[in-house]
């Protein structure tokens, strides 16, 4: 058939000769447990001569029988499904499936299926009990499904089309993704939409909007084509909303769903860019609204800003190391209201000192002390999630960080995942005035390479140097190449000497030593084109970064930031197009001087990382005064709480900490609750009382005011 185009044909030459046959591992092996059935479905069909018989079993990696063997029997040249249930006698990560010929001749096998009968909800064709559980311990809000950069595809032939993913499974169209893994399509649409219902949370779903990966081979589909790609999107909402009588509803009523499932929230697009990405865009929403007016719609703004008319709110993706986290607790804090509220829809900690962190202690308290900003400016930031969700411990395309890892049998959350299971379980209604005083630490000294960068503009650099107390550190030549710069996005070349980036999106460069410091950077630089300046990198070390952006935010102010976060004040500014700009950086300690053809812009100083965050809400369920505090330092920290504006505070409070003697620990498939949150009681609750906060931890305090 169109959706099923390949079989796997058996030639058995001399049956008498041993076991002949072939066998599947899975995905990194099969994961079986002890008494447990699982159902086998398998389509065959013999040729010639060849009518049987087939035994299938399980097996581990040795060939040592894990299950009895199901014989396969009346066989013909026509294709035929065959069905039959497996029983477990041991458990095994690592098994394999073997199908063995009993007789000589070809036969041809399609579509061969092993599936656990247990599964969680006991959905048919549905979800490991194990790690759904750990999922819907979160008490999710919403589920962003399917992603990602799955949706976007390495191609337009491989981006997600919901409709290979609904009707029976064996029609489904298999494809790659672009994290170079198979997706079967086994959990589709309709089965998405059921998990979100089992959770009691919204479905969140992220359509293909006619642009590939913009960090791969970007391709945009013609706009005289892109008739398909509004559709897909106008007949999901049929599928999931529509009357049974509709083309789709009447699909989602013949998988046994004849009501709809009540799709609020649509993205159109993921990590898109550039000009192209607001036209498909802009095609896709018109026709959307007109016909949904009351769906809520969010673009993604990671990479490009758009008009906030087409949009109800904006999904931002951050990645980075713990200081760029902690750096951000007061990010939204001073938020213009009027913008459309932010949607963080892919949140983690990825990295420190150059490796992977995992989700360990210190990647936990680091956005944990970001989620409690987002969580005092719900307003402004109305939802946030964490990615990548799950990873095959053998399978990780990112090994750099993740929240729930598992193998074939065993599963665990990371710190990072009891973290965010502590804020879910302890989500309060609304925030309160929260008062911090701690005392400040020094700041460290700026230190770190270079860089040149552009945000949605083309741009050229040149005349690159660094200086520290009269010795040249660096200057270019670009004549001779730029193999010894890093690239980071963009399309960068070389032109007549001068280093371009001529890509209207993210892309930055960087060169240098990340022991740099107290140093003179100067350079030239000119806008060729976009909607924005330029970026002038410095104090570069692991994945913390200061720039000075020059005409950022549609090119109307320059400021110096951290990661992204402001240092010091913004200045209103513009860069002109076509014009050379005399570009000085100068590095003092943690005091930053930036001039602009000779003029003084900026005279800040950098700020110090703080080690205690602190918030306060109150649960409308029950009263609760709910307090959560982070404290990053090694020592504990010694508060003494004061509560206003409460009628009473009775002397029981619970306590509930997640720390660890090191902030690198972490947990494991075999040592699954090393770090775990634990729970107790203090009785010495009161409008006024010292608490002592562990070092290296979070502490949620639930005070009971009824």
């Amino acid at each position: 058939t169109e959706q099923s185009c390949h079989c796997l044909r058996l030639d058995v030459e001399d049956a008498a000769g041993g076991r002949l046959g072939v066998a599947n591992t899975g995905f990194f092996g099969i994961g079986l447990r002890q008494g447990q059935k699982y159902n086998l479905s398998l389509y065959v069909r013999g040729e010639g001569v060849f009518n049987g018989p087939l035994s299938v079993r399980l097996e581990d990696s040795d060939g040592k029988p894990l299950s009895d063997a199901a014989e396969i029997q009346g066989i013909d040249a026509v294709w035929k499904q065959f069905k039959a249930t497996l029983t477990a006698s041991a458990t095994e990560s690592k098994a394999r499936l073997v199908i063995l010929a009993g007789a000589e001749g070809t036969v041809w096998l399609d579509f061969v299926s092993l599936f656990p009968e247990t599964t969680w909800k006991g959905r048919p064709n549905g979800l490991r009990p194990d790690i759904a559980q750990m999922i819907a311990d979160l008490k999710p809000g919403f589920v962003r499904f399917p992603g990602g950069c799955v949706v976007e595809g390495g191609t337009v032939e491989t981006a997600y089309n919901w409709k290979r993913t609904v009707g029976p499974v064996e029609t489904r169209q298999e494809c790659w993704g672009p994290w170079n893994y198979r997706f079967t399509h086994g959990m589709g649409l309709h089965e998405y939409f059921q998990f979100c219902e089992d959770l009691g949370a919204e479905p969140l779903w992220v359509g293909f909007c006619g642009q590939t990966c913009i960090f791969r081979q970007m391709e945009n589909v013609p706009m005289e084509e892109m008739g398909w790609v509004r559709d897909n999107f106008l007949d999901v909402v049929e599928y999931a909303n529509g009357p049974t009588d509709s083309k789709w509803g009447s699909l989602r009523a013949q998988a046994g769903r004849p009501r709809p499932f009540n799709l609020k929230y649509v993205e159109i697009g993921n990590e898109n860019a550039e000009k192209a990405y607001e036209e498909r865009y802009r095609f896709i929403y018109d026709a959307m609204k007109a016909k949904y007016p009351d769906l809520v719609y969010l673009a993604d703004l990671s990479y490009y800003r758009m008009p906030s008319e087409l949009y109800q709110i904006a999904d931002r993706h951050y990645y980075n190391n713990p200081a760029w986290f902690l750096n951000r607790f007061n990010e939204y804090d001073n938020r213009d209201r009027s913008q459309a509220p932010l949607y963080l829809g892919e949140v983690a900690v990825t990295s420190q000192d150059g490796g992977p962190i995992r989700g360990n202690l210190l990647a936990a308290l680091a956005e944990g002390a970001f989620l409690m900003g987002c969580e005092r400016n719900a307003d402004a930031v109305q939802m946030v999630s964490y990615a990548p969700l799950l990873a095959h411990v053998d399978g990780r395309t990112w090994d750099w960080h993740g929240m729930i890892y598992h193998d074939g049998t065993r599963v665990f959350g990371t710190v990072s995942y009891y973290l965010w299971k502590l804020f879910g379980l302890n989500r309060p209604s609304y925030t309160v005035a929260t008062d911090v005083k701690v005392e400040a630490t020094k700041p460290a000294a700026i230190a770190g390479a270079i860089g040149v960068g552009t945000w949605n503009t083309s741009a050229e650099f040149k005349d690159i140097r660094v200086e520290k107390d009269g010795k040249v550190l660096y200057a270019s030549d670009f004549t001779q190449g730029a193999a010894d710069w890093t690239q980071d996005g963009g399309r960068w070349s070389i032109q007549d000497g001068v280093y371009r980036q001529s890509a209207h999106t993210v892309g930055l460069s960087y060169f240098g030593d990340e022991t740099w410091s107290d140093y003179t950077l100067t350079l030239k630089a000119r806008k060729i084109s976009g909607p924005e300046g330029f970026l002038v990198v410095f104090g570069r070390k692991d994945q913390t970064k200061f720039w000075w952006n020059l005409g950022g935010w549609g090119n109307t102010q320059h400021a110096i930031e951290l990661n992204q976060s402001p240092v010091g004040r913004t200045v209103r500014g513009r860069i002109e197009t076509d014009r050379w700009y005399d570009v000085k950086v100068e590095l003092a300690g943690n005091r930053i001087r930036c001039c602009l053809d000779g003029a003084l812009i900026h005279d800040a100083t950098a700020p110090a990382t703080e080690h205690f965050y602190a918030t306060a809400g109150r649960d409308e369920a029950n009263g609760d005064l709910v307090i959560k505090a982070i404290n990053t330092a090694a020592e504990p920290v010694a508060a003494r709480l004061t509560l206003q504006g409460l009628d009473s505070v009775k002397p029981k409070a619970t306590v509930t900490v997640l720390t660890s003697e090191d902030l690198s620990d972490n947990n494991s498939l075999d040592e699954p609750h090393r770090v775990v949150p634990t729970e107790n009681t203090i009785d010495a609750a009161d409008d006024e009382f010292p608490y002592r906060f562990p070092a290296r931890s979070l502490t949620v305090l639930r005070i009971r005011t009824k």
